[in-house]
């Protein structure tokens, strides 16, 4: 069987040897997740996810780009647990797993304590979140180098009922410094995973 190529309405036949050249151009390249360094982009199916760090039981990334924008945070109060941005990361983890496999979508604690020190919303297992506050500053030398252009929310509320307060919650800025809105605002979700180290991502 020959190989043709068309340039300009001239079809020209390929030889073996760059047709397998062609093909290798447009192959990309695979690499297993913990030989990625913090700051890298990897690409999990249509996504690109920023590595954070790696960890004895996985790789932490967040979303490189918001996931969706303009979301109310929640219809009730600022409790990531139970928030209509609870539920879009849920709809997502659900998505990942159909790419990687649910058992290296691995669950992860996430803090609630408020941002005035209250531990009433506790801390929750889930396999796709947003990052608390503490987390934002743990890693703001990386996400620094991956601003966008938009806000997006964090998990961490401003404070809880036990201080009067159910309303606000963290949120950051298009420059990357923290903030805080109403759950009624609409800002973007850049969800927050932990992944098997050991699966292969493109770059």
């Amino acid at each position: 069987m020959k190989n043709y190529i068309s340039i300009n309405g001239q079809k020209t036949e390929l030889t073996e040897e760059q047709v397998k050249r062609i093909k290798e151009s447009f192959a990309v390249p695979m690499v297993k997740l913990a030989d990625n360094a913090p700051g890298d982009v990897v690409k999990v199916g249509d996504h690109e996810f920023v590595v954070l760090e790696h960890r004895a039981e996985g790789t932490a990334l967040i979303l490189k780009s918001l996931l969706c924008e303009g979301e109310e945070f929640g219809d009730e109060n600022n409790n990531f647990a139970g928030s209509n941005v609870e539920s879009i990361c849920n709809e997502f983890a659900e998505e990942l797993a159909g790419i990687v496999g649910a058992d290296n979508v691995l669950l992860h604690d996430v803090d609630l304590t408020s941002d005035d020190g209250l531990k009433d919303y506790g801390v929750i297992k889930r396999r796709v979140s947003l990052l608390t506050a503490p987390m934002y500053r743990q890693f703001v030398d990386i996400l620094d180098e991956h601003k966008i252009d938009a806000w997006w929310w964090l998990a961490t509320p401003y404070s809880t009922p036990r201080h009067e307060h159910t309303s606000w919650i963290k949120c950051v800025s298009p420059s990357g410094r923290i903030y805080y809105d109403s759950y009624y605002g609409h800002y973007g979700v850049r969800p927050f995973c932990i992944l098997n180290s050991n699966i292969f991502v493109s770059k």
